[in-house]
């Protein structure tokens, strides 16, 4: 019998120089895939938030159809004479019954302030009211207000109230004259403070007809800065208090709605210009100064900020838009051309 010979088979490996190339490649490959999908996901969340703008406009807009007037900033100033403590509610109550949240709305008493409410209603996070490139809705909540109450849900998004920070109105309506130009701003109220503070009735003062600039160049409702640090300029910011507090509180404007453009400011009964600038702020280091955070609009969005107009459009503004413009887009009545800015 003849025997059959074997020869041995040898398999040839990656050398150590090719197994580095190989992964070289890898590397430059993920370095160039990673941007592309961040990209990609930055616009699908931009997406969402303008979304989100969209059904804030859509749900104004079926207000104003219903109520004959815009939804305002909120619903009262706190009584006169009254101890802190008192503090009715916002736009971000009032608008729930129509964005399809009827069942948080019922939990609501308009009648009472923020503070006599329970944590069990005020505690609760609407998902619109959030944009998804900077938390989720419940990953935050209110830690502090400043005239009690209980802790309550945040949001992204806040009310234009024009230039100034007189933003209200009196008790018989008239609008003040000192800065009060924005789409969404203070409704006119009738309080009975016999025993406990209540608020009788309330009724908005703007109305569509009144947006004098045209419905399609005024801002209704945008994103609101929330600053990346502490007024300090080294600790990371805190996210549920400051000018992040609970939405649905009255008491914090910061909270609920801001300005954009040149401020204006009572001065002998003059509106007068008081040199703050409430640009869009973006989210850096150097935009922490507190008096300008709690005011101004911004976002997570790189270079835009998002806003929805009184038509109910939803717009990109860039951040570096002159502040004249953005002033102009702000106010409903200023008469000017808007300008370029997206």
């Amino acid at each position: 019998m003849r025997r059959r010979s074997f020869r041995s088979i040898r398999y040839r490996g990656f050398t150590l120089v090719e197994l580095l190339v190989v992964i070289a490649i890898i590397g430059v490959l993920v370095a160039l895939l990673l941007p592309a999908v961040q990209s990609a996901r930055e616009a699908s969340r931009r997406s969402q938030c303008a979304n989100h703008l969209k059904q804030l406009g859509l749900g104004a807009q079926n207000f104003h159809d219903v109520r004959n007037f815009l939804p305002p900033s909120r619903i009262s100033q706190p009584p006169p004479a009254i101890a802190d403590g008192v503090d009715y509610l916002t736009w971000a109550v009032i608008l729930l019954p129509f964005i399809e949240q009827q069942n948080f709305y019922a939990q609501w008493d308009e009648t009472k302030s923020y503070q006599q409410h329970t944590q069990a209603v005020t505690r609760q996070a609407v998902k619109v009211y959030f944009c998804p490139s900077r938390r989720r809705p419940t990953d935050y909540f209110s830690t502090e207000n400043a005239n009690g109450g209980p802790s309550g849900g945040l949001s992204d998004y806040a009310a234009c109230s024009g230039t100034g920070i007189n933003d209200g109105v009196s008790d018989k309506g008239v609008i003040n004259a000192y800065g009060a130009n924005g789409a969404m701003i203070c409704a006119r109220w009738f309080h009975d403070t016999s025993s406990t503070p209540r608020l009788i009735k309330w009724e908005g003062i703007m109305r569509l007809a009144m947006i004098e600039d045209g419905t399609s160049n005024t801002i209704l409702i945008g994103e609101k800065h929330v600053r990346r640090y502490e007024p300090d300029g080294q600790q990371p910011f805190k996210m549920g208090k400051r000018d992040d507090r609970s939405v649905y509180n009255g008491q914090n404007k910061p909270n609920y709605r801001r300005l954009m453009g040149i401020e204006v400011d009572n001065v002998n009964s003059v509106p007068t210009p008081n040199g703050q600038l409430n640009k869009i702020s973006q989210y850096n280091q150097t935009d922490f100064v507190q008096g300008d955070d709690n005011k101004s609009f911004g976002s997570r969005h790189p270079g835009i900020c998002q806003f929805v107009f009184c038509d109910g459009s939803v717009r990109a503004v860039r951040v570096t838009t002159d502040i004249i413009v953005q002033e102009r887009l702000a106010r409903r009545e200023d008469g000017q051309p808007t300008g370029d800015f997206q």
